[in-house]
């Protein structure tokens, strides 16, 4: 199995909260996956409602993006460290909203291969009968080599560098909510970024 699969790690009153804390975020439809572009990276595969929470720039002090509502998925990521028993160099914090015939494509998140995701499922209440599994595929999007269900709190570990997607609920008026770290293995990004000199 490529992903590690983390379950039971909240409590229910806590995802509740959480879920109720995502629905106070206002949300846009610019979110664009694989970008294709640059500087402004306005084409790419397709598009996603959500909201970036943090983002940080290139270097380790410039911050791009720091939503007011992004301290508690901070918590969430530091309780991630000690489950997984690591540090991390958070670059991304995304929240991803997801509803009936929303689909999402097959894409990555870093071309680094020691870039890691975490996604964590934020509904706090699902029937398996909606749909919204999270699916790794191949390079060209075409077959899928893992597949989850999405089950309240469950969050997913995977290499950054694999393209994945997340399933759209099959039945109206039901959202897929999730939130997505992207990080750097901090002892990593410290050799990659800082070598000793010698």
């Amino acid at each position: 199995m490529i992903c590690k699969i983390l379950d039971d790690q909240f409590d229910q009153l806590y995802l509740h909260q959480i879920a109720g804390h995502i629905g106070e975020i206002p949300l846009s439809y610019n979110n664009i996956a694989n970008r294709t572009t640059w500087p402004y990276e306005l084409k790419g595969s397709h598009k996603l409602l959500g909201c970036k929470l943090f983002q940080r720039g290139n270097g380790i002090n410039r911050i791009n993006t720091c939503h007011e509502k992004v301290e508690p998925f901070f918590n969430i990521l530091e309780r991630l460290e000690e489950v997984l028993s690591a540090y991390f160099m958070c670059n991304q914090i995304g929240l991803n909203v997801q509803y009936m015939g929303f689909d999402g494509t097959s894409h990555t998140d870093s071309a680094d291969p020691n870039d890691i995701t975490l996604l964590m499922m934020t509904n706090p209440e699902w029937d398996s009968s909606w749909g919204g599994q999270f699916q790794l595929t191949d390079k060209d999007g075409e077959h899928i080599v893992e597949e989850h269900e999405y089950v309240p709190g469950r969050i997913i570990v995977l290499p950054s560098k694999h393209p994945h997607r997340g399933l759209a609920p099959t039945v109206p008026h039901v959202y897929r909510t999730s939130i997505v770290w992207r990080v750097t293995p901090l002892d990593y990004y410290l050799r990659k970024n800082f070598p000793p000199r010698g």
